[in-house]
């Protein structure tokens, strides 16, 4: 019989996004989903690679489901290896936290080395916590909890250390982390691959949570991603919620992995682009008419979480623009849960009519002095306001000295005087 496991990460169990009562309950559905699919496919054992709650002080509620799905993983005798997440770790003075607790009633596993000297001891799990867990089968799994900046040098602590430890009944070996791989989403991650590259010949999976996003690199990194989507910027994302994997030794990889999808409630973005319409009542229309449009695909969700957002260059007073009637309109089309409208339109008197065509240097000169040029106090010297802004944007990128950036302004002002 072959040996198989399920990889989940970031539940958040106990958020309640948007102050609805609702989506607190969408995300535990979506955990006791996986709870169920796991003893459906009669898994060996699930990773949870961090982030089981939304926040270090759990919600009773948010506990009580959390329960409820380790006891009936327990009692399909599925063990649960977890470890912790930058939502749900102690506060910075306490040395105990949810997930602690949930270890000490047996309801999972933490792991993580306890660090002597800056060194990683990586002693089997036990009652008093472990870096390490053998299962049937000669499957061992590591793993590391949330250690945020500070990922780079426990990664490699732990390369140096596993490399002395007696692999020689271990057919498969997991690492499970709590860290997001750099390059996989803007602005977040400090884990790099070179920090994981020593690790190559001694892992064969390396299981990771805290990017809510998806993604598999070589066959050898996983991040399965969030199974709820927590913020409107998750809509553009693949298909997501957890994967199985199946244990195969020998073969390159030595698993199969596939993606099972978490049924979750519905988003949509939609943009409006106002440029063309001169009135209000022309939004108002254009917005009825993409309910219209795009009903079909809205009507195949049940109260999904609607975004409209106004954009471009608004030929009116933006005051005259009703968001609340906007938002109205969506409501009475579509029935969302929630609606949101966002109007990230720009005032006509902020618009340049510069020619696009032109050089960069061109074309932020033109810009710049078009801005300066409906100031009062710039307009008669704009030109050489312009020209002066940009001769000091220069000197700063160049790393002139504060000395140098003060003469030039300081001669930038006589000048305009001088020409006044």
């Amino acid at each position: 019989m072959p040996i198989t496991f399920m990889h989940i990460a970031d539940i958040h169990l106990g958020y309640q996004q948007y102050g609805l009562q609702e989506r607190f309950d969408d995300f535990s559905r979506a955990f006791l989903n996986l709870v169920n699919q796991a003893i459906a496919r009669q898994v060996q054992f699930v990773l949870l690679a961090g982030d089981l709650f939304e926040k270090r002080t759990v919600d009773p509620l948010a506990m009580r489901v959390a329960v409820e799905g380790l006891v009936q993983l327990h009692e399909a005798g599925i063990p649960v290896l977890a470890v912790e997440g930058n939502h749900e770790r102690a506060y910075y003075q306490e040395q105990y936290s949810w997930m602690d607790f949930l270890d000490a009633l047996g309801y999972l596993r933490l792991l993580n080395p306890c660090f002597e000297g800056g060194v990683p001891l990586l002693e089997p799990h036990g009652e008093d916590g472990g870096a390490y867990v053998d299962l049937e089968g000669g499957i061992r799994v590591y793993g590391l909890q949330y250690y945020g900046a500070s990922i780079s040098r426990a990664v490699q602590g732990f390369a140096e250390a596993v490399t002395e430890m007696d692999h020689s009944a271990v057919r498969y070996t997991i690492l499970m982390l709590h860290a997001g791989l750099e390059g996989q989403l803007e602005h977040v991650g400090r884990l790099k691959y070179n920090d994981l590259a020593p690790l190559r010949d001694v892992v064969d999976y390396v299981a990771l949570g805290h990017i809510h996003k998806p993604y598999i690199v070589e066959n050898w990194i996983y991040n399965p991603g969030s199974p709820e989507t927590n913020s409107m910027d998750e809509t553009t994302w693949p298909e997501r919620g957890c994967f199985f994997v199946e244990i195969c030794p020998g073969q390159s990889p030595p698993h199969c992995v596939n993606v099972q999808p978490v049924q979750r409630r519905a988003f949509h973005r939609f943009r409006v682009a106002v440029d063309a319409l001169e009135t209000p009542y022309a939004v108002y229309d254009a917005v009825q008419r993409l309910t219209v449009r795009e009903a079909p695909r809205v009507a195949q969700s049940s109260r999904p979480v609607v975004e409209v957002t106004l954009s471009g260059v608004l030929p009116f007073n933006r005051y005259d623009l009703d968001l609340n009637y906007v938002e109205q309109v969506v409501t009475e089309a579509w029935s969302p849960l929630v609606a949101r409208v966002h109007n990230q339109t720009l005032p006509v008197e902020f618009e340049s009519q510069v020619d696009e065509t032109i050089s960069r240097p061109e074309l932020e000169r033109a810009i710049l002095q078009d801005l300066l040029a409906r100031d009062a106090r710039f307009r008669p010297a704009a030109g050489m306001w312009a020209a002066g802004a940009l001769d000091l944007k220069r000197l700063v990128l160049e790393g002139s000295a504060p000395e140098a950036v003060i003469a030039h302004l300081r001669r930038l002002r006589e000048d305009v005087k001088r020409d006044a």
